[in-house]
Formats: structure tokens, sequence, C-alpha cells
């Protein structure tokens, strides 16, 4: 099972086209967390959705996306993924509070760029279908 949480707002249909493809292909989920505050800079404590996301998930191991993390090449993606289930945590715009990153597995980086929040949701969905498509031996259809 591959998840996918992202925090904050935002609506694609590139993204939304990606995770439709990659539903029938795989065990996976995304969920959007949308934000009642979306504050400027980060605050000091926890957002209120940060607290009720680690109440849920905080013994499980999940890796955050994030330009500092670690890179992976097509291949060595579609290998990560598929070995074991992966949860990967889209932050809200203002980053990962520090207890995030202190709970997290690891850090998944898709570049050294830094993309708007909502591009960077449609490039990791493409990026996981095409790790599916790669993993299943199935075209990858543009």
């Amino acid at each position: 099972m591959v998840r996918v949480t992202a925090f904050g707002q935002g609506h694609s249909d590139l993204r939304d086209r990606y995770i439709e493809r990659l539903q029938k292909m795989i065990p996976f989920h995304w969920a959007n967390i949308p934000l009642r505050n979306n504050p400027d800079k980060r605050p000091s404590e926890l957002l209120a959705e940060e607290k009720e996301f680690l109440k849920t998930y905080k013994a499980t191991e999940f890796y955050l996306m994030d330009v500092d993390g670690r890179s992976f090449s097509d291949n060595e993606l579609s290998r990560w993924c598929f070995q074991q289930d992966r949860h990967l945590v889209i932050g809200p715009p203002v980053g990962f509070h520090p207890e995030f990153q202190q709970i997290a597995k690891g850090k998944v980086s898709l570049s050294s760029l830094t993309f708007t929040h909502i591009l960077a949701q449609a490039i990791l969905a493409e990026s996981l279908y095409r790790a599916a498509c790669s993993q299943f031996n199935h075209p990858f259809v543009k």
C-alpha cells in the first residue's frame, strides 16, 4: 500500500488524473487535509491538523516530502516504493514543524528545486504513477 497525505488547500486536475490511474493499478490512497488557518509563517506550535495527524499516525512509519530529503532516480523510487508499505506526507505550505521532522522515518525529495504546494502534489502523483508502471512492467501512458 502506498499512501500520501497532503496538508493544505488546492486542486489539480493533473494530480487527480494520476491518482485515479494509480488507484486502478495498486493499493493506493491519497488524503488531503485542508487547513482551517493557513498562516504566512511557521507557528511555534503544531497546527491543529498536524496534531490530529500525529494522533492517528504517530505509531506508523511515514516519510516527509522535503527538498533536503533523499533523492531517487525513477528506478530507485520504483523499487523503494514497493518494497513495503509507504506513507509519504506533503507538509503545509509553511513547512513541517520540528516535531514532525523528529517523528518521521525519513525525508524524500522530488528535486532540489522548490515547487508550489499544488505543483509538488502533481509531480509526486506523476512520479508514483511512473514508479508503478515501471514496477509492474506497464507502459507509461502520458
